[in-house]
């Protein structure tokens, strides 16, 4: 069989890869941030599959554009397709504006027809080949794909985080030693600080800024983050107004259809019921009148109304990033650069602002862990900056390691 490298490969964004065995199998189809060549490679041979392992936009975020001529079957959990329908159609918002039409609402209907909910340790036929999904942490929903197919069992991470969240339940580890671990490398470099110290530093930002009359807003993401930053907020201070705003609060609505699939979900419940929505652009003006907590998205500041706010922010305000920011996305600038970008100006914001690694991805300790727990034939190292590097490390422990370079196809 052949193994397809369409997005992803030494890069973050866009990820995209194609099985050629038993069947055409596609695994996710998203963009990439930000950037001039933002779509997938187009695959070798057309689909018969598509399998999705999260809603995040860049593995989401170009699949009904298989639906333009095609209908492959899609599998993905229940959450994942719900969110990803949400995601999708905000995302088609934002390309319009640019002037990007790849694909139209007519092809995201078909894709939610083609669409199968799977979901995990439950066994799915994929032709000949067979399928089946693992708790991968990272945001409800999220799963690791084993497939079996040519002759050859493929483990294939998406994005993991084998530490449990506030919403989001530890990752499993699959039955071990696959031919082939395709494995996210986000964070190789580095380790995240552990969860209750970030939590500790949250709360110590939190209090300054409140107690000298100062606005905190949280860019973050819709799906996961959003949900996790109330829990956080709602744990270090009982009695702030919390506001969230854009596509967060419809996602955050939308969780108690996928209460199974939540971490601490009662907890969680409680403290969304204790937040308050903006639901239109008319009330962003009272929001700002005391002191208070908002979060809003985007997580990097590109689109929503997160930019918005801290433009409108003074210096007695704070704006705190949790999240990855893609280089050159506004979050990424104002970050390591102190400025972002709006109508083609750069603008030195008056609020000041930091980052706490509040990360959804595995750290560097976590992706040899799952290595060695796997013991996989072959590893393919993808989404990630530096994958090259890191397949070097990988080898000095003894792994066959590589880094697909983009549209590389590889013989297994």
């Amino acid at each position: 069989m052949e193994i397809s490298f369409l997005g992803a490969a030494q890069e973050v964004g866009r990820s995209c890869m194609h099985l050629s065995g038993s069947d055409q199998i596609m695994l996710d189809c998203g963009l990439k941030i930000h950037a001039s060549e933002n779509f997938p490679m187009d695959p070798p041979r057309r689909p018969d599959f598509v399998v999705v392992s999260h809603a995040h936009l860049d593995h989401t975020g170009f699949l009904p554009a298989l639906y333009r001529h095609d209908r492959p079957e899609l599998i993905c959990t229940p959450p994942t397709l719900a969110m990803g329908e949400l995601i999708i159609a905000d995302s088609m918002k934002i390309m319009a504006h640019r002037g990007e039409f790849p694909y139209r609402a007519q092809h995201v209907k078909r894709m939610l027809s083609a669409a199968t909910k799977l979901s995990y340790r439950k066994w799915y036929e994929l032709g000949d080949s067979t399928l089946s999904f693992y708790q991968a942490g990272h945001i409800p929903g999220a799963a690791m794909a084993e497939i079996n197919t040519g002759g050859k069992r493929i483990l294939y991470s998406g994005d993991f985080k084998l530490e449990g969240t506030h919403t989001t339940f530890p990752s499993e580890f699959a039955p071990k030693n696959p031919d082939v671990l395709i494995m996210e490398s986000t964070y190789s470099d580095r380790d995240h600080p552990p969860r209750k110290e970030l939590e500790r530093e949250f709360k110590e930002r939190l209090d300054k800024i409140l107690g000298e009359g100062g606005t905190v807003l949280l860019p973050a993401f819709a799906i996961g983050r959003t949900q996790e930053l109330v829990r956080i907020v709602r744990t270090a201070n009982r009695d702030v107004d919390i506001w969230i705003d854009g596509m967060g609060w419809k996602v955050s609505e939308m969780v108690s259809h996928f209460s199974s699939y939540m971490n601490e979900f009662k907890k969680l419940r409680a403290d969304l019921d204790s937040c308050k929505p903006v639901l239109h652009k008319k009330d962003r003006d009272k929001v700002l009148k005391k002191p208070c907590v908002i979060i809003a998205t985007a997580g990097m500041l590109q689109g929503g109304p997160a930019l918005s706010y801290l433009l409108r922010l003074g210096p007695e305000s704070h704006a705190i990033f949790t999240g990855y920011c893609v280089p050159e996305t506004n979050g990424y600038n104002l970050i390591n650069k102190g400025f972002v970008e709006y109508d083609g100006v750069q603008i030195k914001p008056k609020a000041s602002h930091s980052y706490l690694d509040f990360s959804a991805h595995a750290g560097r300790s976590e992706l040899f862990e799952l290595a060695k727990e796997m013991s996989p034939q072959k590893i393919f190292c993808v989404h990630g900056d530096r994958c090259v590097d890191f397949a070097e490390e990988l080898k000095v422990e003894g792994y066959d390691a590589h880094a697909p370079a983009l549209g590389e196809t590889v013989k297994i």
